[in-house]
């Protein structure tokens, strides 16, 4: 199961199992209402089931997965009881197994379960129902749900291959300040000012991931760039160029000012730690832009400087 594939918030996950307990707790409470008390266990023992899946999807990846597969079997027995023994709203309880598999398994597996359990459900469905009805709601509500989870998978791959942001942190991705540079340097021409880049190595982040895993890198580096937020302007823009490797550009900015950046980030990271690691490090230089260089040329010494520092990493 993939539940990147499922929902695109975990509270929104775990709203999604509340809801299933709510309803299976109100189903217990209507079948003590109509007086039907030998009905009321198996919903009562799955509420039980379904709240402690609840609190498991708030949990880790792995919990998350199995408070799936408890509502999956929990729902599904609801269904198969509700099925057997109810004249009324049937078609309606026909739909709730294909939507449930839609919103926990992934785009194929849940179609694929869906079309496997077809069978079950219009067997244990009753009622005078003709049976193209059932089978062709059914199919009706398999599609639709598919086809609208491709359509959202589809849109988040397209947000994400167009967005300018990195997909791990607050910065720009590496192909957007390939584009920000040279606007920046126009600019910076054009208005007569000058323009500095902070080259920003972190050699933390290939530690964190050989010792403690890739959680603890991405924790690194999103720390790094809510510090790196804090200590530069509105103006100011921080990208990625490489794994470990960033770009701060300061339009507007001398030497002078550009050291006192960097001498602003590296005491905000110093007295940042990290519960694993310890302090926060960087490894950071200032590269200004020269009169009358071209932007070929102040591109290549901000790639000397990133090697420099790469180099210079024990």
């Amino acid at each position: 199961m993939n539940h990147q594939d499922t929902l695109p918030h975990p509270g929104l996950y775990t709203f999604f199992h509340a809801w299933v307990t709510a309803l299976t707790l109100c189903t217990a409470l209507w079948q003590y209402h109509m007086g039907s008390f030998e009905r009321i266990l198996l919903p009562a023992a799955l509420s039980v089931a379904l709240m402690t899946a609840t609190l498991m999807s708030l949990g880790t990846a792995t919990a998350r997965r199995a408070a799936a597969i408890i509502t999956l079997a929990a729902s599904y027995a609801l269904c198969a009881e509700m099925l057997l023994h109810s004249n009324m709203h049937v078609l309606l309880w026909l739909g709730f197994p294909p939507v449930l598999t839609t919103m926990l398994l992934s785009t194929r597996r849940a179609l694929v379960l869906n079309l496997l359990m077809a069978p079950v459900w219009l067997l244990l469905l009753e009622g005078d129902w003709p049976p193209l009805v059932a089978i062709f709601a059914y199919l009706a509500i398999s599609l639709v749900g598919a086809l609208g989870r491709w359509e959202m998978v589809r849109q988040l791959m397209l947000d994400k291959l167009t967005s300018p942001h990195d997909p791990e942190c607050d910065a720009l991705s590496k192909d957007m300040m390939a584009e920000r540079l040279p606007q920046e340097y126009q600019r910076a021409k054009a208005l007569d000012r000058r323009l500095s880049v902070l080259v920003i190595h972190l050699p933390q982040l290939e530690m964190a991931h050989e010792q403690f895993g890739a959680r603890l890198r991405l924790e690194l580096l999103q720390q790094f760039c809510k510090m790196a937020r804090l200590s530069c302007r509105l103006d100011d823009t921080l990208g990625r160029t490489g794994d470990s490797l960033l770009w701060m550009l300061l339009p507007g900015t001398d030497e002078n000012d550009a050291l006192m950046t960097r001498n602003r980030l590296l005491t905000m990271l110093n007295d940042t730690e990290v519960s694993e690691t310890g302090r926060l490090s960087a490894m950071v230089v200032a590269c200004t832009l020269h009169a009358n260089e071209s932007l070929q040329a102040f591109e290549q010494r901000l790639h000397i400087k990133e090697r420099a520092l790469m180099d210079s990493t024990p």
